[in-house]
This record gives C-alpha cells, sequence and structure tokens, in this order.
C-alpha cells in the first residue's frame, strides 16, 4: 500500500520531470549553438589571415584608416567634453 508520502513524491515527479527534460534539452541546444558560433568564428578568422597574406597593402591601408577615424572620433570627443566642462 502507498503511504501519503510515495504518492506526493510520485506527483511532485511526474510534474518535474518534464521540466527537467525540456532544460536538458534547452541546455544541449545553447551548447551546440555556442560550439556552432566558435567554429564559425574560427573560420572567419582563418579567412581574414588568408586575405591579409593576399593583399597586405589593401589590409595596412584598411588598418590605418580606420585607426584614424577612430583616433578622430575620440579626439572629437575628448576636445567636446573638455569645452563643455570649461563652459560657465
Amino acid at each position: 500500500m502507498a503511504t501519503v508520502t510515495e504518492s506526493a513524491a510520485k506527483a511532485a515527479n511526474d510534474y518535474v520531470e518534464p521540466i527537467l527534460a525540456a532544460f536538458d534539452e534547452n541546455v544541449r541546444d545553447a551548447r551546440r549553438a555556442l560550439v556552432a558560433a566558435r567554429h564559425a568564428v574560427e573560420d572567419r578568422a582563418a579567412q581574414t589571415a588568408i586575405q591579409v597574406r593576399r593583399h597586405p597593402f589593401a589590409s595596412l591601408g584598411i588598418a590605418a584608416g580606420a585607426g584614424a577615424l577612430l583616433g578622430c572620433v575620440i579626439g572629437f570627443t575628448l576636445a567636446r567634453r573638455a569645452d563643455d566642462r570649461g563652459a560657465p
């Protein structure tokens, strides 16, 4: 004969089991997505390395242009902040 505790434990197990199964499935899906993303990043990094080796001067020009643009943005931002602080 089943006791009240055993029947309550069975009812709780019947309720929790599908939730845990769904949670495990979601964790597996997240891990698969993370592995796929890591592989995509590694592939893109390898492709970038190949393109830099094939076109070194174009890569250098792009890097210099991006650095100059970023430097200008940072410089203008810092200058504007300095002007705002000095204003009465």
